[in-house]
């Protein structure tokens, strides 16, 4: 796709959600939205090629605290670290992405789209390499018994106690 792409995130964006809405080349939210890398709490590795888009948004650092604790985040605080572009009322999130995508569209469409192109370059392979080994270390944690305790922890609501095997 050539065309930026703007995702409004009213609710949750938990694991795959997050991929995708981290995909979008912008990102409009409100307070109660919920954005979670839960891929560590569940016992296997982040896949989507979150492992370059989140760095990509809110730097090393930021990413390495999200990937690695999973813990949840509320609009403010995505919109705090770099996660999401803007920040209004859940009623409204619909009808600013909208605005926004609008915003982009009175734009010369062949400047932006080349302009995207520019600062995507070499975005889709580092991701297509990225889900390569994203998902041949996932096949291997799948099996795992701290695999099947992060589930089973999610499922009832528990701490996960993993074993390392």
């Amino acid at each position: 796709n050539r065309k930026p792409i703007v995702a409004a995130v009213e609710g949750a964006a938990i694991g795959a959600g997050l991929g995708l809405a981290l995909v979008a080349d912008f990102r409009v939210t409100c307070r109660e939205a919920r954005f979670s890398a839960n891929f560590n709490r569940l016992g296997f590795h982040p896949g989507f090629g979150m492992s370059v888009t989140l760095p990509r948004l809110v730097g090393e650092q930021q990413a390495a605290l999200l990937l690695y604790t999973g813990r949840r985040v509320d609009g403010e605080e995505a919109m705090r670290i770099g996660l999401v572009d803007e920040l209004v009322a859940q009623a409204e999130v619909r009808t600013r992405a909208l605005a926004l995508a609008h915003d982009i569209a009175a734009s010369a469409p062949l400047a932006v789209e080349s302009t995207r192109e520019t600062l995507r370059l070499g975005l889709a392979d580092r991701i297509v390499e990225a889900n390569q080994r994203e998902l041949a270390i996932q096949r291997v944690q799948f099996a795992t018994a701290d695999f099947r305790e992060g589930v089973a922890a999610m499922a009832e609501r528990r701490a996960p106690v993993f074993q390392r095997r």
